[in-house]
């Protein structure tokens, strides 16, 4: 339950800097109201010092305020500067009140490690600076009554920078392992997804595999169930490959498949749209929800557009060119039909322009 209350508005991940300023933020509000809500009931009943309780009072309410934005506004860096800030003026006020006796004194050397661990290296390490200069001044002043404590006043000073120097420094070096920690985790993650994205592509034509193929297929298929949308599908086969690859060789054989990569991809730029390929020389595309006239102009242009590159393809008759035929379905009664029903259509469409003299498409709607 404590854990929430100091984490319940930032993603818990430790290697995330903003996860241990946020600890440490929320921390140093639970503290704060803590000792002035002590500090303020021994000024009220046992010291009767009124105006000290009053003070510490007022704090009571910043502190409340400094922890209940930090909630409501999420702003890290702009509740840590109020929290510094917060214990900056406060401290003064008290080192003020009490003219600066060697044990309220004392109590400065806490000031380097809340600010500068807060509002960071950089911004702490000024209200600090400022804070000290402050206090040196006030002690020197108030510590003087004709026979000042030299020995106990520079011990003092020197302590408070030795304490400034090492909080700044092991503040810098966490900041620095975060910093490098933060690089070596997106470059991770960016090798990672080049990896995903290695598994799910073919080399070849950059297309998706059919191993994505799949998982596509039937994510998509209920996705447009659900939404009442219309599934469309169409596997697309280069005619006569086998002859173009025994004619040209098989390396114009896969020039002639990128080619036809790069145009599936063109014509599968809108969102929702996928083109794979899931065979050697076959390819599918599933598209996002058009009518049934628009689909089928679609993959008839996409027909056209291989059949435009006029790649020499002189046993493709009677082309003389590559060509491919195109099997298309529309799925839109979801009650009588699964994905192995819609896959299935296609393949019989594509067949039948095959047998009815290839280049061409057939649709139809399910």
């Amino acid at each position: 339950m404590f854990k929430n209350i100091l984490l319940s508005n930032i993603e818990i991940d430790p290697s995330n800097k903003d996860y241990r300023r946020l600890l440490l933020l929320n921390l140093a509000f639970l503290i704060a109201l803590a000792v002035f809500t002590v500090f303020s009931m021994v000024n009220f009943f046992i010291r009767d010092n009124i105006l000290i309780g009053f003070i510490e009072l007022f704090f009571i309410l910043f502190v409340l305020y400094g922890f209940m934005k930090l909630r409501l506004d999420k702003n890290i860096q702009r509740c840590a500067i109020f929290a510094t800030f917060l214990l900056f003026s406060s401290l003064l006020i008290v080192h003020f009140l009490f003219e600066f006796k060697e044990g309220i004194t004392y109590w400065a050397l806490l000031f380097p490690f809340i600010a500068i661990n807060i509002a960071g290296a950089k911004k702490g390490l000024i209200f600090t600076i400022i804070f000290n200069l402050i206090v040196y001044i006030g002690a020197y002043y108030y510590w003087q009554d004709g026979n000042m404590a030299w020995i106990s006043y520079t011990r003092f000073v020197l302590v408070s920078l030795i304490i400034t120097a090492l909080v700044y420094f092991y503040e810098v070096s966490i900041s620095s392992s975060f910093e490098k920690q933060a690089v070596l985790n997106e470059s991770l993650m960016q090798r990672v997804d080049e990896i995903r994205l290695l598994a799910i592509t073919d080399s070849l034509t950059t297309l998706y595999n059919k191993r994505h193929f799949d998982t596509v297929l039937s994510d998509e298929f209920n996705r447009a169930k659900r939404a009442g949308e219309h599934f469309i599908l169409g596997i697309i086969d280069v005619d006569n490959f086998k002859l173009f690859n025994d004619t040209y060789g098989h390396n114009n054989g896969n020039e002639a498949l990128e080619r036809v990569g790069i145009i599936l991809n063109q014509q599968t730029l809108r969102s929702g749209d996928y083109a794979f390929r899931i065979g050697g020389e076959e390819f599918a595309v599933i598209l996002q929800s058009s009518s049934c006239e628009d689909c089928y102009d679609h993959f008839d242009n996409l027909r056209k557009k291989i059949e435009e590159e006029k790649i020499e393809h002189i046993n493709n008759k009677p082309y003389g060119f590559l060509t491919v035929s195109i099997g298309v379905v529309t799925a839109k009664n979801y009650k009588k039909i699964g994905i192995v029903d819609v896959y299935k259509e296609a393949d019989k469409n594509l067949y039948s322009v095959k047998k009815s003299g290839r280049n061409g498409v057939k649709h139809s709607i399910l």
